[in-house]
């Protein structure tokens, strides 16, 4: 039987795929309004540039053309910013406050005795969103390098576009890539890849700092942190140097201590507070009937100690079959149960999933032994 701590950091390893799915559904609505403006931007930028004509030498004209090309496009392009960052922070307060209330039912559901919670005011976590700084600015501070660095890109895209005499036509493939391509081999992918960082940055920043308001807040039966990193092909030398290590409540290295940082901070709970209560529903039998020091031996014992550093390879062997295919998808699961591969033999150097023809193509008896169809080329 697992002990609380055991538990604990099992669920909220279970927990990080939750927090991924949001940081994706985020990023997948901010690219979505990105690319919404795309057509008129398009539009507004290609009549601009029809208008300058060629730029054969610079000057006071040619510099004044591109400060009114600067001003069209931070005009056509502030609504959208502006409602990315209402989103943006309406998204994060919603995590703040739930992640708070999660964190509480944890602690509460893993441990063998009565115990609720206290759980950080509301007013609090709102201030994690907007006030704490995560990677040395606040959200604020980071909205807005977005989406100045967006207008500069196109800026400067233009002002080579210019400098080499192209078309309004190829200045803009510059700026919005090919059809072709789905838009990828232009500078804006870089602002639509930037919203996947934020969003995964941002979201493991305001988690983990719920958890530890949490974590101050209950202090008295947390006795210290352990710093556990998600050990696959992605996980970064810092990361994979702090897994395992302990720290005091609220101190040491707190994720996220790199951009698109997955680690999480588990608490390690102390039982010996907690001898006296009353047990909870699923260890009245056990304890019902124990009373003074062994009592209080038998909670301690059932807490736990700290628990042992797992991969998550291994993390993910031993749990059940639905949240394998809920985090790998049914016909990844049946090649990981089956050993033909692991965690890290389904994504390539830069963390980026193959897919199940790429799989097929690297390992095509692994698909055969399982009765599995050569997937689709396409």
């Amino acid at each position: 039987m697992a002990t609380t701590n055991e538990a604990l950091r099992d669920e909220l390893l279970r927990h990080q795929v939750d927090l991924l799915r949001f940081s994706k559904g985020l990023a997948s609505r901010i690219v979505a309004l990105l690319s919404r403006t795309e057509p008129e931007l398009a539009r507004v930028l290609k009549a601009r540039l029809e208008r300058i004509g060629p730029v054969t030498t610079p000057g006071p004209s040619t510099t004044r053309k591109l400060i009114i090309t600067q001003r069209l496009i931070k005009a056509t392009l502030d609504p959208t910013w502006k409602t990315i960052n209402e989103l943006v922070r309406r998204e994060l307060v919603g995590l703040a406050l739930g992640e708070g209330a999660y964190i509480a039912g944890v602690l509460a559901e893993a441990l063998p005795v009565l115990f609720e919670p206290k759980l950080p005011p509301p007013k609090q976590l709102r201030g994690i969103v907007f006030a704490r700084p995560f990677q040395n600015r606040i959200l604020r501070d980071w909205l807005g390098t977005y989406q100045l660095g967006d207008r500069r890109r196109m800026m400067d895209e233009i002002r080579t576009g210019l400098l080499f005499d192209e078309t309004p036509t190829e200045i803009g493939r510059r700026i919005f890539g090919t059809r072709a391509l789905g838009g990828t081999d232009g500078t804006r992918e870089i602002t639509r890849r930037g919203a996947q960082t934020l969003a995964q940055t941002a979201t493991s920043a305001i988690s983990n700092a719920t958890r530890q308001a949490t974590y101050l807040a209950n202090k008295r039966i947390i006795k210290k942190e352990l710093y556990v990193a998600t050990l696959d092909s992605r996980t970064t030398p810092i990361c994979q140097a702090l897994d395992g290590q302990e720290f005091p409540v609220g101190e040491g290295a707190i994720p996220p201590v790199h951009m698109n940082c997955r680690s999480i901070r588990v608490p390690v709970m102390d039982g010996r507070p907690l001898g006296k209560r009353p047990a909870s529903a699923n260890f009245r039998g056990r304890l019902g009937k124990l009373r003074g020091p062994a009592r209080r031996r038998e909670v301690a014992k059932l807490v736990g100690q700290v628990p042992a550093s797992t991969t998550y390879n291994t993390f993910l062997r031993n749990s059940d079959v639905a949240f394998q295919n809920n985090v790998l998808g049914p016909t990844r699961a049946r090649l990981f149960r089956a050993g033909e591969f692991d965690v890290q033999g389904f994504v390539d150097n830069s963390g980026d999933r193959f897919t199940l023809r790429q799989l097929y193509d690297q390992k095509p008896s692994a698909f055969q032994n399982l009765g599995i169809p050569a997937p689709d080329a396409g």
